[in-house]
C-alpha cells in the first residue's frame, strides 16, 4: 500500500504488485485482492468496496491515479471485477452509485471515465467498452434506467455514449452494441428460465445454452471475428433446442 492512509480500512485478501502506492491509499477498501500494479495514487481506491454483493478484485493495472476507483461499489453493486480498467483522471467516478455495475474489463480508459456509471439505476459488464471521449458519461441515469451490457462498443473518439440511459439509446447511438445488449438479454432470461417450473427448456439444454452465450460474449468482448461470434450464437441456438420453440423470447433474440 506504501504511504499516506497506508491501507485505510482493510481487509484486504491480498495486495501486490506493487499496489495502491500513496495517495489516500486503499482507504475503506474490504475487497478480495488489490493486484498488479493497480489503483496507484492520488484518491487510490476511494470508496472501493461494495457495501452488497461480493468483494471486489481489483487486477491488471486498474484505475490508476487521480480520482482512482473514487466510489467504486458506492453502497450498491459493482463486479466483482475490475481488470485493466478506468485508467487515470476521474477514473471510475462514481461507478455503482446506489445501482449496480456488471464487471469492468478493459474498458473506461481515462478523462471521465465511466463518469457517474451506475447512478441510481444499472449497468451490466462492460468489457472492452467506453474507452472513447467522455467515456460514457452518464450512464444508467436516474432510478428506472438500465443498459444490459456494453460490449466492444463505445470506443468511438466523437462522445457518442453522452447521455444515454437505457439499452435502445445504447443501441441507436452505435448500432455495434446491439449484439453485447442482445447477449446481456438472453443470459437474464436463461437465469428466469432455469428458476422456472413450467420451462419449455431442460436443465440441460438451459447449462449448456449458457454457457455458449458466455463463450460468445468472450469471443465478441476480445475483439474476435464476426464469424466467431455468429457461431457462437448459432451453437447457443442448437444447444437450446430452439428449432422446435420459435415462440420462445430468448430464441427469438438469438435470431436478431
Amino acid at each position: 500500500c506504501d504511504g499516506n492512509f497506508e491501507c485505510g480500512h482493510a481487509q484486504i485478501g491480498e495486495v501486490s504488485g506493487p499496489s495502491c502506492v500513496g495517495g489516500v491509499s486503499c482507504y475503506a477498501t474490504s475487497v478480495q485482492s488489490i493486484t498488479d500494479s493497480s489503483c496507484i495514487g492520488d484518491s487510490a481506491c476511494r470508496g472501493l468496496g461494495n457495501f452488497f454483493g461480493e468483494r471486489l478484485n481489483v487486477s491488471d493495472g486498474s484505475c490508476v491515479g487521480f480520482l482512482a476507483c473514487l466510489y467504486a461499489g458506492s453502497d450498491g453493486v459493482l463486479g466483482p471485477s475490475i481488470s485493466a480498467s478506468c485508467i487515470g483522471v476521474n477514473s471510475c467516478l462514481l461507478a455503482g452509485f446506489f445501482g449496480s455495475v456488471g464487471d469492468l474489463v478493459g474498458s473506461c480508459d481515462g478523462d471521465s471515465a465511466c463518469e457517474d456509471m451506475g447512478y441510481y439505476g444499472s449497468v451490466g459488464n462492460v468489457m472492452n467498452g467506453c474507452n472513447g471521449k467522455g467515456t460514457c458519461q452518464s450512464v444508467a441515469e436516474e432510478e428506472t434506467q438500465s443498459v444490459s451490457a456494453i460490449v466492444d462498443c463505445y470506443n468511438a473518439p466523437d462522445g457518442i455514449c453522452d447521455g444515454v440511459t437505457s439499452s435502445d439509446g445504447l443501441v441507436a447511438a452505435d448500432p455495434t452494441c446491439k449484439a453485447g445488449v442482445n447477449l446481456a438479454d438472453t443470459l437474464a432470461l436463461i437465469e428466469e428460465e432455469s428458476e422456472s417450473d413450467t420451462s419449455p427448456f431442460t436443465e440441460k439444454q438451459l447449462c449448456y445454452g449458457k454457457t455458449a452465450v458466455e463463450n460468445t460474449v468472450a469471443s465478441l468482448s476480445k475483439g474476435h471475428s464476426t464469424a466467431a461470434v455468429r457461431y457462437g450464437v448459432n451453437k447457443a441456438f442448437e444447444d437450446l433446442g430452439c428449432d422446435d420453440k420459435s415462440d420462445s423470447e430468448i430464441c427469438e433474440i438469438l435470431q436478431l
